[in-house]
């Protein structure tokens, strides 16, 4: 009797751990309510004191009113993003910037720009790939989304 008692202790606990221990992995959902028609990115950069960075868009439909759309995983770094919805197509576009130097587009776009971002994130991608963090009545699921085309580097006054 003690043994079946041990046993069955044992047994919740390593259920209890087991999944907890999976909330923290994201899964990476294949089947989604929305298509992309359109994933592009691009290098820009403004005036001699001014900044530069990336900017990545996302466009697509959608079939459902319970949708929204929260953050975009992007050569290492998390995009904050507000989504434009019309009828039944979304526009998403995250950005980020850093101070301008004579040599800060030469970084952006050297080999070693891995080195120099934030690596934190929670996946591993291809350079042409993002993961779009989408939500469905309040939960977050994740969509993988394979070649992301560069555009030509934009030069601002």
């Amino acid at each position: 009797m003690k043994i079946i008692k041990k046993l069955s202790a044992i047994s919740i606990v390593f259920l209890f751990l087991l999944s907890f221990s999976q909330c923290k992995t994201q899964a990476v959902e294949n089947e989604v309510p929305f298509t992309i028609i359109e994933k592009t990115y691009f290098y820009w950069v403004s005036g001699k004191k001014g900044t530069n960075g990336v900017s990545i868009k996302i466009v697509g439909n959608f079939n459902t009113t319970s949708l929204g759309f929260s953050a975009i995983y992007f050569q290492n770094r998390e995009y904050k993003i507000v989504p434009q919805f019309q009828t039944d197509k979304f526009t998403l576009i995250g950005s980020y910037s850093v101070l301008n130097t004579s040599e800060v587009l030469f970084e952006l776009e050297s080999e070693n720009e891995d080195a120099k971002m934030n690596t934190n994130i929670p996946f591993e991608l291809e350079k042409d790939e993002a993961i779009l963090v989408y939500s469905i009545n309040g939960k977050n699921n994740y969509h993988k989304i394979k070649g992301v085309k560069k555009m030509e580097t934009v030069f601002q006054p």
